[in-house]
């Protein structure tokens, strides 16, 4: 009868690549997660001026309510139209709900009042 040999040279190359195979599947992660983080720190110039748009949006409402004008319904701020706020009102006081919505680009940030 033949004697079976213990033969290990398969096990380490496979114990090599579930190693490798674990390092790259964190390695992808990781990479994932700071492409999105890369994304939004692209984007948070865009946004802050889509909010000072709807800011400027809420102050010319508020303005127009205190001096009894007719409504802010929507404006550009610039002189290219990039930067545009639209105002929706709702309600009358004292529950009045003013909100502005700012628009830069493909970003929009909205704020929203009540009174």
């Amino acid at each position: 009868m033949k004697k079976l040999k213990n033969n290990k040279k398969g096990a380490s190359l496979l114990l090599a690549l579930l190693i490798i195979s674990a390092v790259l599947s964190i390695a992808f992660g990781i990479s994932e997660l700071s492409l999105g983080e890369i994304k939004i720190s692209r984007d948070a110039p865009k946004s802050l001026i889509a909010y000072y748009a709807a800011d400027a949006g809420i102050e010319c409402q508020m303005f127009a309510d205190r001096l009894s004008k007719p409504n802010c319904s929507s404006a550009c701020i610039d002189v290219n139209s990039k930067i545009c706020y639209k105002i929706t009102i709702s309600g009358v006081s004292p529950k009045r709900t003013i909100k502005s919505s700012g628009i830069y680009q493909d970003i929009i940030r909205a704020i929203e009042l009540t009174y």
